[in-house]
């Protein structure tokens, strides 16, 4: 047992660890140009080696005290410190994974060995708590070592054993002081365990990782401000040597000279990859629902390699460095690829072969809708002038697209319902006049008591009824829905099976029900037929049927 002086010492630096890391844990969490990945995992390293060391403080505050409190207060502490320990050692893992491999952390088979020591380590000391693995109190509340505590060391030291040497191996893609830093978590912890192995005075290992943890965050806050002071830098060198170029009024006549929007855009592509002398140039759109991006249009250079298909989908977070820029009007220009390493978009570009890319923001209304860009440009590449002035008439080039496309989606969609209209039932019949319908369920749907609702009620009401049963039917059957008369849809469900369609079926039944929605339904499906029209039939002769039933119980007159 320590003395009261050491004991207090020790108690008084657990608990200075356990602040700082609070603190850093708080700058961390304001702090928004930190790149995301290794800002989550450091952001919970740091929370986690802060609950670790006020954790080890309380333990050491407590322990000894034989009352209730204490009792529980000294087992809930160590059990936080053992498994904390452990869990700070899985986040580490995380945050050496995205330095070193980035996206690709989770495929890495070392780093996914680590990850399972590290889980392994936190399932045992569950496991100690039930049956003195690990440790056990005495009638004083005393902490006591049991005989396979030594495993508690060996788990967590093979882990970092594994994280050292990938830190050795992959050292050049990180620099010096990232890689000093991360390897303080290892070496400092391992002598401290090394020590307390054999001789228990004090917490010199939870101590030794709060000493890490400070270094880490400070060596990783320093990086940081190195990379903004580069990316300022950088901006200002090509501020400097921008010009307008009169390529902006060949870019500009070729958009207005051309009826064809999506031909314009194509072509003006080709102005610009010439100019730049460039493999690739490109406009990337953002679909914000998703969150990701989309390659819509791209020209490319003799036999360079077209990567449009292989850039669909693309999360955001890809170019998460260069929306900082676009947000405030401002190219994003990477002057050599390797200089960007760790950055969230350097694998992408790296598969692609792209050494230098410079790219602009495309604005609508103030917001950043997408990108224009070009790949390894050979000259004028500092004129971020010229794509600058451009993107705005590429804008309204894509916004003409929209609005023709808006106009012909109107033309086939229901304004009070926003399903398909009967433009679009009419086409999706004449397109199978010559096509077989496959594993196909179709079904009639008519709302009951919708004049009575209409006389007593209003329009308004109606509508309402008309609505709710269209939100219903969408969410079932999204984008197979028609409304092809006033309170008549018609669903068209290809490509399923029976079993599925039924289901589908019997839930709109119940969730009309459930919302007091009164409907007569007709449903056939069909594994193959020629004739769909012939089968829609059918389901509307069932649906007048349980029409006609619907008005025999209820005493009411239907005419169809």
């Amino acid at each position: 047992m320590l003395p009261d002086s050491h004991r207090l010492m020790n108690t008084a630096m657990l608990m200075w660890g356990c602040i700082f890391c609070l603190i850093a844990s708080f700058c961390l969490f304001l702090g928004k140009n930190y790149h995301k990945e290794r800002r989550k995992w450091m952001l919970s390293m740091q929370l986690s080696t802060a609950t670790l060391l006020g954790s080890d403080a309380l333990a050491w505050i407590f322990r000894g005290n034989p009352e209730e409190l204490g009792f529980y207060m000294v087992r809930i502490s160590n059990f936080l410190v053992f498994a904390l320990s452990d869990l700070t050692l899985l986040f580490f893992q995380q945050y050496i994974g995205c330095h070193i491999f980035g996206e690709d952390r989770r495929k890495n088979k070392w780093i996914r060995i680590s990850s399972i020591i590290a889980v392994a380590g936190i399932l045992l000391v569950v496991i100690s708590q039930f049956t003195d693995l690990y440790y056990y109190f005495d009638a004083e509340n005393f902490y006591h070592r049991n005989s396979a505590y030594i495993l508690s060391m060996i788990l967590p030291m093979t882990a970092m054993i594994i994280d050292f040497v990938l830190l050795i191996y992959y050292r050049k893609r990180m620099s010096r002081e990232i890689f000093f830093a991360m390897s303080s978590y290892i070496v400092l912890p391992v002598i401290a365990a090394l020590f307390q192995a054999v001789h228990y005075g004090g917490s010199l290992i939870n101590i030794a990782i709060g000493c890490s943890m400070t270094l880490m965050y400070i060596v990783a806050t320093r990086e940081q401000n190195r990379e903004l002071g580069r990316l300022a830098k950088s901006r200002e060198e090509i501020a400097e040597k921008l010009q307008i170029s009169s390529m902006l009024n060949r870019c500009v006549k070729e958009l207005s000279s051309e009826k064809d929007d999506d031909q314009a855009i194509n072509n003006l592509l080709k102005i610009i990859n010439e100019y730049f002398d460039a493999d690739r140039t490109y406009i990337f759109e953002i679909d914000f629902e998703k969150d990701e991006l989309f390659n819509t249009y791209e020209y490319v250079k003799g036999m360079v390699t077209q990567q449009i298909d292989n850039l669909q989908g693309v999360p955001m977070e890809v170019i998460s460095v260069w929306m900082e820029n676009f947000r405030k009007s401002e190219a994003y220009f990477i002057s050599d690829l390797e200089q960007e390493k760790g950055m969230p978009h350097y694998e992408i570009l790296k598969m692609q072969d792209v050494t230098r890319l410079l790219a602009v923001p495309l604005i609508k209304e103030g917001e950043v809708i997408g990108f224009l860009g070009v790949d390894n440009p050979r000259s004028h590449y500092e004129d971020a002038t010229l794509l600058s002035s451009i993107q705005f008439f590429v804008t309204s080039s894509l916004d003409r697209k929209q609005e023709k496309e808006y106009l012909k989606y109107l033309s086939y969609q229901d304004m009070l319902t926003n399903l398909y209209n009967r433009n679009r039932y009419i086409e999706v019949l004449d397109f199978y006049k010559n096509q077989k319908a496959v594993r196909t369920g179709v079904a009639y749907i008519d709302l009951n008591g919708l004049k009575q609702i209409n006389d007593q009620k209003g329009h308004e009401a109606g509508d309402k009824q008309i609505k709710g049963a269209a939100s219903i039917i969408a969410e079932i059957f999204p984008k197979q829905a028609y409304r092809i008369g006033g309170d008549e849809f018609v669903v068209i469900s290809s490509d399923t099976a029976e079993q599925e369609f039924t289901d589908k079926m019997e839930l709109l039944r119940n969730q009309m029900k459930l919302s007091g929605i009164s409907v007569s339904v007709g449903a056939v499906w069909k594994e193959e037929t020629d004739d769909l029209g012939g089968i829609l039939k059918t389901a509307d002769m069932t649906m007048y049927e349980e029409k006609e039933e619907y008005h025999r119980v209820n005493g009411t007159y239907y005419r169809r």
